[in-house]
């Protein structure tokens, strides 16, 4: 009976810490995924009836030559991103794990800090220093007596804005978690490469890259998945002062946004999210074979 009793209070205390995060998870991700499945076979508009249109929403996507350019700039820039987005901190990781290295403080700690400020407040920073009219970068290529650059409305200058902000935003975050990786890796194998005679690049090729590989994996796929996912940072500096983005810089989810609470057009937007789901889903288990073969 004592037995039974003590499993009992196990198991209510296990769903008394489990529920409130089950709720919530159910109440801002399952119905959401629900109803927006549900919206993506209707016309609804946010305020009139629904009226049921089978694939006609998916139909339109597939044949909207907007979807696919908004597609490719989305493609486009996490294929620009991503080598950034992993090397840069990989390198400031590498190097704040060095003894010899001097000042790395500094730039570990100008690396960290987007991380504790809003993805705004970088946005706006970042717009500051690349606006079009009253931007640093502008003035400074002014007073040297070159043209100011047009950088949201060319499109590689305006994917290259979008590129630093971000990277610079999530550089910190990704660091913290290559140096954790680092400090993971046992310190006989450096001291035994240092007997050997290894210099500092020897010793990152043969030993820290490999047995870095599982944290690169995953921050890379964890970085891609983001890269699907911008959105506040491209609002801010491609269109924050307007409102209205530059068609240069509209990417995926804007795109639903757009479609959603401009255009009013929910079933259609509901059916491109659908679609975005599913390319987070297949990078995920990705993810997920990759882990069981590191694990192996």
């Amino acid at each position: 009976m004592g037995k039974r009793k003590q499993a009992f209070c196990h198991t209510r205390a296990f769903w008394m810490f489990v529920m409130p995060a089950l709720l919530l998870f159910s109440v801002f991700f399952i119905l959401p995924l629900i109803l927006s499945i549900g919206f993506s076979f209707t016309d609804y508009d946010g305020w009139k009836t629904m009226n049921f249109t089978g694939l006609q929403n998916y139909t339109k996507l597939l044949s909207s030559g907007e979807f696919y350019k908004t597609l490719g700039r989305t493609f486009g820039y996490a294929l620009f991103s991503l080598p950034f987005k992993v090397i840069v901190p990989l390198l400031i990781a590498v190097l704040a794990t060095t003894k010899y290295c001097k000042g790395i403080t500094v730039v570990r700690t100008i690396s960290y800090l987007p991380v504790l400020i809003s993805a705004l407040v970088v946005g706006i920073t970042i717009n500051w220093m690349f606006g079009q009219e009253y931007g640093l970068i502008n003035f400074i290529i002014q007073s040297l007596g070159g043209e100011p650059l047009q950088w949201a409305l060319n499109p590689m200058l305006a994917t290259f804005v979008v590129s630093f902000a971000s990277n610079w935003a999530s550089t910190g975050f990704y660091m913290i978690m290559f140096i954790g990786g680092i400090n993971n890796i046992s310190k006989e194998l450096y001291e035994a490469s240092s007997l050997d005679g290894a210099n500092t690049w020897q010793r990152f090729r043969y030993i820290t890259w490999p047995q870095l590989q599982p944290t690169t994996f995953f921050v890379t796929i964890i970085l891609t998945i983001n890269c699907f996912k911008v959105y506040d940072i491209v609002y801010m500096l491609a269109g924050g002062n307007t409102g209205v983005l530059n068609e240069s810089a509209i990417v995926l989810v804007y795109h639903i946004y757009e479609e959603a609470f401009r255009n009013w057009n929910l079933g259609y937007a509901s059916a491109v999210s659908m679609v975005l789901f599913l390319i987070v889903l297949a990078i995920t288990l990705v993810q997920f074979r990759g882990e069981k073969k590191y694990a192996n």
